[in-house]
């Protein structure tokens, strides 16, 4: 049992220093998007925390179309998950590709500060609810397909310098299976989002907010 339980992590985190690596410029993105708050102007904050009880309010009163709700956000993930698995093919993608790491920190940590300004302590429910399951998923999704799409652009560098004779056809085999993986995973992240959501949501400002 240890010794699959082993063989399960490696596969998903196959690399300390990249794991690492990815997981700090996540933690970045986190700390910037809530410092990012409060450095806006008063008009600029305004407008977020209005957004905010918007989409609070619209959850409260059932004005949610769940079905439209999934439409969008398997979009929005199909095209962040494939756009950093084609870029992780390319030698300058790399850079690109940390950025985008980054960047859904940095929406994430932008969002739950603006809960956490909007609602106070009585919004601790309301993110929790927020990030727990279709966020961390989401999350998951971007740490592991980051990781690979690094390992395969240095693995492809690597090969296209001469410096080591690589498996390259293996290696976008496994890269793939990744890709797939990442994809079922972003799937169920947008039914809870569509769908569980909304109904956990509405019970939380209902007893909470």
């Amino acid at each position: 049992m240890d010794k699959k339980l082993t063989k399960i992590k490696n596969i998903i985190l196959p690399s300390k220093k990249t794991n690492y690596f990815i997981i700090t410029i996540l933690i970045l993105g986190l700390i910037s998007g809530s410092v990012f708050l409060m450095v806006l102007n008063e008009t600029d904050k305004t407008s977020v925390l209005n957004q905010i009880q918007t989409f609070f309010t619209n959850i409260d009163t059932s004005n949610i179309n769940s079905g439209l709700a999934f439409k969008n956000s398997i979009i929005t993930n199909m095209i962040y998950i494939t756009l950093i698995w084609i870029l992780g093919m390319s030698i300058i993608g790399i850079f690109i590709n940390i950025f985008l790491v980054y960047l859904k920190g940095f929406l994430l940590g932008f969002s739950i500060a603006s809960i956490f300004s909007c609602y106070g302590f009585k919004g601790v429910v309301g993110v929790f609810i927020y990030i727990f399951p279709h966020q961390l998923l989401n999350i998951f999704c971007i740490i592991i397909l980051g990781i690979y799409s690094i390992m395969f652009t240095v693995k492809l560098f690597e090969y296209i310098m001469g410096k080591k004779n690589n498996n390259m056809r293996n290696m976008l085999k496994k890269y793939t299976i990744i890709y797939i993986f990442t994809i079922i995973i972003s799937l169920l992240s947008s039914l809870s989002e569509a769908y569980l959501l909304p109904a956990l949501m509405k019970l939380v400002i209902k007893l909470f907010i």
